[in-house]
């Protein structure tokens, strides 16, 4: 017994002192996040620690008594303080309010006043007996009690505290992230530690409690934790709050490429769950889902963050790889985080579209429509002095070439709003485009009979008017070789609308001169015009057209001879009924 007695004292004499010290480095840093409830725990362990002693020093006397006192009263302060650390280690301080605070001060008040009166009620301890010749009856500080229904409540309550304090310390463990695992994995040792001494105390023959050893052990690891690491001051549960709810994908790999932490953004992107992100090859998930290009070498090697651009398809992507380095300085793993660029892109191409279109404008303004007001200004002049017919004629044909240019402009301007896609018949669009074209002698075959699209009628139908126009302006009398320049229309074209070869779209032709070889790359570009009373911007707007639809056009000289104008919708969008 002396023995044990003197091994008891000793570390007791020690947890009293070291908890002291920790206390005065936890109130130094009691502004840390977690700090004030860590130094009302380090002194409520101190004073538990030191009245032990205390009554060991002193058995069987009055001072035994109230050492057993303050030992019970510091647990009213240490077990509350314990679950108000755990509330703000694990990033739920804001549960930590004055209300709450003042809830969890009701019972160790109660507790505290009963404790010091139980000589008159008797609730905590219906009997006290002490003994001088024999402490082995009363243990090592010579006092033997038998506790009270208050004892037995506030036992059930301190062990809910207790368990409530390591349930959320140790979810969260199993939550937290690959940086701050070691960390964490002292903090719920730490925690652990007084449950597994008190249940030492219970299960075997010790005459002494080694539980306020224990807490001075849990004690000094928070301290530790708020002082040495300082990842108090930002949280792991903030840092996974960032990483969950931020759109960037953002994996960490260790030095040997395994993956061992990913956010959900990380997850959706690469098509795996995080337990199946875990443990596997970074550079085979990446590769997998986004190509070979997207594991460069560089993302292996280096001590310092590279950035690298990766384009699948038509996504873009921007992986910045930067090491990940420990407070010694070695490289323990790298972060790799992929920003999804395709929307910034698609903005740009935008953009840039809009910026061409307005230059187009500019040009169609500042030349193309000036040089038939010139036209038109410079024959008036003559007009007035000779008042010849041909020159109202020629102001005429200004007029109507402005007026074309307008119409031109004003449909490339609507290719921005939105199509209002519906199934049609090519056939009906086709014959009812042919009606507001000024055809002239010219004539329609359309042999498309049951071919359908999915397509805005409107804009469909305009496609086609452009088709008619070209054909009968590009292919009449008056543009074949020894036309008769004064014939500026005089159309006699057959032209036809026929389906393709392989049913995936539809052609426009006529029997006309047909494209010279050296034009047939440029008949689609703004402004490219054969005539010289033709815009230039009516392919060009057919072109726009298609594309709007997911199409795609060709221009190509028939077998026997004139222009022919192919339009491919493809197999999901058109069938042969």
């Amino acid at each position: 017994m002396v023995e044990w007695q003197a091994v008891y004292q000793v570390g007791l004499a020690v947890s009293t002192a070291v908890s002291g010290v920790a206390a005065l480095i936890a109130w130094r840093n009691r502004e840390e996040n977690g700090g004030k409830p860590l130094v009302a725990l380090l002194a409520a362990a101190g004073v538990w620690a030191g009245s032990s002693l205390l009554g060991t020093l002193r058995p069987g006397t009055r001072v035994a008594v109230v050492s057993e006192q303050l030992v019970l009263t510091s647990v009213l302060v240490l077990v509350p303080s314990l679950l108000v650390f755990a509330f703000e280690y694990t990033g739920r301080g804001e549960y930590v309010t004055r209300r709450a605070l003042a809830l969890l001060s009701v019972q160790p008040a109660v507790m505290g006043a009963l404790i010091w009166t139980n000589e008159r009620h008797g609730l905590v301890w219906s009997t006290v007996e002490t003994t001088v010749v024999g402490v082995d009856d009363g243990g090592l500080n010579g006092v033997t009690v038998t506790v009270g229904p208050a004892f037995q409540i506030h036992t059930i309550y301190s062990y809910l505290l207790l368990a409530s304090a390591v349930v959320l310390i140790v979810v969260f463990a199993l939550r937290s992230r690959y940086l701050y695992q070691r960390q964490v994995a002292a903090v719920v040792v730490a925690t652990l530690v007084p449950w597994a001494a008190n249940v030492v105390s219970m299960l075997s023959d010790l005459p002494f409690d080694p539980t306020a050893i224990a807490f001075t052990v849990t004690g000094v690891v928070f301290t530790w934790a708020v002082v040495r690491e300082r990842f108090l001051d930002i949280t792991p549960v903030a840092t996974e709050v960032v990483l969950d709810t931020i759109e960037t994908a953002v994996l960490v790999a260790d030095e040997r490429g395994r993956v061992v932490d990913s956010n959900e953004s990380a997850c959706e992107l690469l098509g795996v769950s995080q337990s199946d992100a875990v443990g596997s090859d970074v550079a085979a998930l990446f590769t997998d889902r986004l190509g070979e290009q997207a594991y460069p070498a560089a993302a292996t090697t280096g001590r310092s963050a590279s950035t690298h651009e990766i384009q699948v398809g038509e996504e873009y992507y921007r992986m910045q790889v930067s090491p990940l380095v420990e407070r010694r300085g070695e490289v323990v793993g790298r972060v790799f985080m992929l920003v999804d660029l395709t929307d910034q892109r698609q903005r740009e191409l935008e953009l840039r579209r809009r910026n061409e279109q307005l230059d187009r404008f500019v040009g169609v303004v500042s030349h193309d429509l000036r040089n038939p007001l010139q036209v038109a200004s410079g024959r008036l002049e003559l007009a007035r002095r000779d008042g010849a017919d041909e020159h109202f004629d020629a102001v005429e044909r200004s007029h109507d070439r402005m007026e074309r240019l307008i119409e031109d402009l004003l449909s490339i301007a609507r290719q921005d709003e939105d199509l209002d896609l519906e199934r049609v018949e090519v056939e009906a669009v086709a014959e009812s485009a042919w009606t507001h074209v000024d055809t002239f002698d010219s004539s329609l075959e359309v042999s498309v009979d049951g071919l359908t699209v999915d397509a805005d009628r409107d804009r469909l139908s305009q496609l086609f008017e452009n088709l008619f126009r070209n054909a009968v302006e590009h292919g009449s009398t008056s543009s074949r070789p020894g036309a008769d320049d004064a014939v500026q229309h005089g159309g006699d074209v057959a032209v036809s609308v026929e389906p393709l070869a392989d049913e995936r779209g539809f052609a426009v032709a006529d029997d006309g001169p047909g494209f010279d070889d050296a034009d047939l790359e440029s008949v689609f570009d703004d402004g490219f015009t054969t005539t010289r009373d033709g815009t230039g911007f009516g392919l060009s707007i057919v072109t726009e057209i298609a594309a709007q639809h997911g199409w795609s056009v060709a221009a190509a000289n028939g077998d026997g001879g004139g222009a022919r104008i192919e339009v491919y919708t493809g197999e999901k969008t058109a069938k042969v009924n």
